[in-house]
């Protein structure tokens, strides 16, 4: 399976789903630092208490972003496995590969894995795992706000400094949105896939990617779209004329002279201007430890006059 044919059946999963509940706040038995003590317990983003009774040495981890977390943590040593698209960083394309949007199971459990970080996936997998006695926590984060979270939690059920890196990135976001307050507000339109050009996805309220328009002074034309990853028609867009085009979709192949070439998009502003912006989508599709990276470029591209 290609990566892009990845985005689009994650895409797709998430698009069907009901809007989650607002997940509850953390709960641990031990402060989340370095030496935490065991047993720990976790709640994850389904609600689901966990509880750790020692320290995990060998880890599945099934989510590009939730790799990133751990190489972060400091637990390369201890991740066993991951699923076939973690690539960041570059160590990650070493560790041994259970799959993607369908794991196997009889792979993680053969790995004697102790500790499953996943994505939610609904076929029932993860309950298959931890119906052999593995702690299985999903960790879902889609929020700016979750990155954060997502540190505090990993850290706690591994064992490593979590609230020191929540710290980073909430201490890395503030300045950003320090830095954005007297930025020219601009139109801006999110290029998440294009796999359909009559149907562009893009991300709207409820997505980190919205969330980081704002914070680095964007105004996001999919800002009253009914769902986090809503679906645009290029008309819709022309309408729309963004002062910026942002391509999350770069890394699957799609120019910026494939976009200017666009029927009727010579006249949006973005294109006009010269203001159509490859972007690594390893980067700003990902709520992980570098969402204060993600959020500097954007801020760059946001406050960059043509």
């Amino acid at each position: 399976m290609s990566r892009r044919a990845f985005l689009g059946i994650l895409l797709a999963t998430l698009i069907s789903c009901a809007p989650a509940a607002t997940p509850p706040a953390l709960t641990t038995t031990a402060s989340p630092v370095p030496a935490a003590a065991f047993p720990a317990t976790v709640v994850d983003f389904q609600g689901k208490s966990v509880t750790m009774a020692k320290r995990p040495e060998r880890i599945v981890s099934i989510g590009p972003s939730i790799t990133e977390f751990l190489f972060a943590l400091g637990a390369a040593d201890r991740i066993v496995a991951v699923d076939d698209f973690s690539d960041v960083p570059a160590a990650a394309k070493a560790k041994e590969k259970v799959g993607g949007v369908k794991p196997n199971v009889e792979k993680i459990i053969a790995l004697r894995t102790d500790l499953l970080l996943s994505l939610r996936i609904s076929d029932g997998s993860l309950e298959r795992v931890a119906a052999q006695g593995i702690p299985v926590l999903v960790v879902e984060p889609k929020s700016l706000a979750d990155a954060a979270r997502t540190a505090i939690l990993l850290g706690t059920a591994i064992g490593a400094d979590g609230a020191g890196l929540a710290r980073s990135i909430e201490d890395g976001l503030a300045s950003v949105r320090a830095k954005a307050v007297n930025v020219p507000k601009k139109r801006v339109f999110h290029e998440v896939d294009a796999s359909d050009p009559t149907k562009l996805f893009s991300a709207g309220p409820g997505s980190f990617i919205h969330e980081m328009i704002q914070l680095a002074g964007g105004i996001n034309i999919a800002a009253k779209a009914a769902s986090p990853f809503p679906q645009l028609s290029p008309e819709e867009v022309i309408r729309a004329d963004p002062e910026v085009i942002v391509l999350g979709d770069a890394g699957y192949g799609v120019t910026v002279a494939e976009v200017v070439a666009r029927p009727g998009w010579s006249a949006i502003t973005a294109v006009r201007t010269k203001r159509v912006v490859p972007a690594d989508p390893n980067l700003v599709h990902r709520p992980g430890p570098r969402i204060v990276e993600a959020a500097e470029l954007y801020l760059r591209i946001v406050r960059e006059t043509p």
